[in-house]
């Protein structure tokens, strides 16, 4: 996942709405929960890094993408991509580069191996009964 500004990104009347009617905030929280409980690793891309500005065929940045630009042709190497896609794609490798590497500073990486007693207290939310 990269790690989003969610709180600035609210702030922006066009994406406020949609934002806040997905849940954002719960739906990683789960996310965690389920990766956790089926030994998974989650892991979270720094918000800064160009996932959507680097073309993932020669990886090239560009200097600027407008958020309203959803389709774009890298100058170097003449790909066209889907904006979204692109990014996604970029995301997996920068995530995969930091499992190979070993260096896991920018991510949560819960203890792999299954739980058998539920949530963990780092994701659990107090119920009111």
């Amino acid at each position: 996942m990269e790690n989003l500004n969610i709180k600035g990104m609210v702030k922006n009347h066009c994406l406020a709405l949609t934002i806040s009617q997905v849940g954002w905030g719960q739906f990683l929280t789960m996310l965690k929960y389920k990766a956790e409980n089926e030994g998974k690793i989650y892991l979270e891309i720094d918000r800064f890094f160009p996932s959507s500005k680097t073309c993932n065929h020669c990886l090239n940045v560009v200097d600027s993408l407008p958020l309203d630009v959803r389709q774009w042709t890298c100058h170097q190497c003449q790909t066209t991509h889907d904006r979204d896609v692109n990014a996604a794609r970029n995301i997996l490798e920068e995530g995969l580069g930091i499992l190979a590497s070993g260096s896991g500073v920018t991510a949560y990486c819960p203890d792999v191996s299954p739980s058998s007693g539920g949530r963990k207290k780092s994701t659990t939310r107090l119920s009111v009964g």
